[in-house]
């Protein structure tokens, strides 16, 4: 499996791991200062090569592999890489040093839970669109122009987000509209490494929303969650919350 990893900065590690049908390009505008980030793009997005298998435990392979070569480090993920960086942080806990997940569907994976998941409906029409785009030879701009904006975003999660939907694997959607893709999801196994979850507003489609949160505590008291109203589930790429991301994270990090 070629994976494409790009790296910036000299310092203690960070892998940034982004969310299903996005790619390591939306963490292009952070900057950590005395840290060395590293963007993974997951298989079958972006420049990473497609495979034949689609599930949680195939993204947390991509990452362990990483952090084999990088050693322990710490590990930022939003909704699908909030999941693996759970994960990982449960198996592996020698390679991780602390977790900062953004909005991360933990619970997303039980069937009550999928049945009743809002963002099923688009990730359908996601995955046509990218069919289509991809039959017609569309390129990144065209994509560009036809996105809906979700939100007040930033230009460069735009861009971002048209390189991601140009090269993704319109399979690897497959898993997510069916419900498996985070079915091996484990809520009540320890993680004995610091966590903080930024949440997004339930008004505006959290898939962290305050019951998951409250179910979360009951076996995991020690992770903190900070949950940011007016924040859609995209945090990072929204203009009017980006600056109390940077804020969280850096703090956090220490």
């Amino acid at each position: 499996m070629t994976l494409h990893v790009e790296s910036e900065g000299t310092g203690e590690p960070v892998l940034l791991l982004h969310g299903v049908s996005g790619s390591g390009a939306t963490y292009r505008w952070l900057t950590l200062e005395g840290r060395r980030t590293v963007r993974l793009t997951f298989r079958g997005h972006g420049r990473s090569g497609r495979a034949a298998s689609y599930l949680l435990d195939d993204y947390v392979e991509d990452a362990l592999s990483v952090l084999e070569d990088l050693g322990p480090a710490a590990i930022v993920g939003h909704s699908l890489g909030g999941v693996v960086a759970w994960t990982v942080a449960q198996r592996r806990p020698d390679l991780v040093t602390r977790l900062f997940l953004e909005d991360p569907p933990l619970f997303m994976g039980e069937p009550d839970a999928h049945a009743a998941n809002p963002a099923i409906p688009p990730f359908r029409q996601r995955q046509s669109a990218v069919r289509a785009w991809q039959a017609r030879g569309a390129t990144e701009a065209e994509i560009e122009a036809e996105l809906d904006p979700e939100g007040e975003q930033t230009p460069e999660a735009l861009a971002a987000r048209s390189h991601a939907l140009h090269a993704l694997d319109p399979k690897l959607l497959d898993p997510v509209i069916a419900g498996t893709l985070l079915a091996t999801a484990d809520t009540r196994a320890p993680v004995t490494v610091p966590v903080l979850i930024l949440a997004a507003d339930p008004a505006l489609g959290s898939a962290f929303p305050p019951e998951h949160e409250a179910r979360l505590a009951e076996t995991h008291p020690d992770v903190k969650v900070v949950r940011l109203a007016g924040a859609p589930h995209t945090i990072h790429d929204t203009a009017a919350v980006r600056d109390e991301y940077v804020a969280q994270l850096v703090a956090f990090l220490g």
